[in-house]
């Protein structure tokens, strides 16, 4: 098989979504006041599939560590109250581990951010990697998809790609970001939420729903319609990638705007 160019684009996007994938749900992690370790310690044991909890040696398998180190991290783990170690009942030789009340609620709040995100890029991934197995030509056959992704990145983690314009959508310039080395192709301020409903939200997780709801209703008047015109017809015609500088990015007005683009 002789691959193309464009074969070779389509596994560069790929690596490169995984790579952000990765950044990002350690920069979630570390919100939540674990390690990109301990995330991933919470979930090879709450996902484990006997109810019972994993022994050490599984969870090594599952994080690709020696035992050793997987002793140290659980060690760790352990007196930061996330998980607790107990004998196997059926055989006392067996040690098992369970997440904790206080692991599991770290990982709840984590895994549905994860989930949300894992569903915005299931979006995009298969544009990816469609027609690099030759039993999958899916490019350039009739009801092939070959619509305009509309990604989202916090603009201090974006990475600038050929392929896709960069629209900032925030009311305000990001802090501590030249405008010179920013990777922007365009500030559209105008379609940001007013300061009035910016102020009242003040980035409450608890009012998301409230306030996305009051930014669509923006977004139907003038001149935040226009501009969310003006945004639309970018999303016809390439793909789009709203930046903001906001912390929480999934419950950002980035992410309302996303999600209209995508049902447009």
């Amino acid at each position: 098989m002789v691959l193309s160019h464009e074969d070779y684009g389509r596994l560069l996007t790929l690596r490169n979504g995984l790579r952000r994938f990765l950044r990002w749900s350690e920069q979630q992690a570390e919100a939540a006041g674990l390690t990109p370790n301990q995330h991933q310690l919470l979930l090879a044991v709450r996902g484990h599939d006997d109810p019972r909890g994993p022994t050490i040696g599984e969870v090594a398998d599952y994080l690709l560590l020696r035992h050793h180190s997987t002793v140290e991290l659980v060690d760790r783990a352990d007196a930061a109250g996330l998980v607790t170690r107990y004998r196997d009942p059926d055989d006392r030789r067996v040690v098992r581990l369970q997440v904790t009340d206080e692991g599991a609620e770290r990982l709840e709040s984590l895994a549905t951010l994860h989930l949300e995100e894992i569903d915005r890029l299931s979006l995009q991934l298969p544009a990816a990697w469609s027609g690099i197995r030759p039993d999958q030509p899916t490019h350039g056959l009739p009801g092939a998809s070959s619509a305009p992704a509309v990604a989202m990145s916090r603009i201090y983690d974006y990475v600038p790609e050929d392929r896709s314009f960069a629209v900032l959508v925030d009311r305000l310039w990001p802090r501590g970001l030249s405008r010179a080395d920013a990777p922007v192709d365009l500030w559209l301020k105008q379609v940001a939420p007013t300061t009035e409903l910016r102020r009242w939200y003040a980035h409450d997780p608890r009012r998301f729903e409230e306030f996305a709801a009051r930014y669509r209703e923006e977004l139907e008047e003038q001149p935040t319609r226009q501009a969310f015109e003006r945004l639309e017809q970018l999303a016809t015609e390439g793909d789009v990638v709203l930046l903001t500088a906001a912390r929480d990015v999934q419950h950002s007005s980035a992410i309302v705007l996303q999600q209209l683009l995508m049902r447009s």
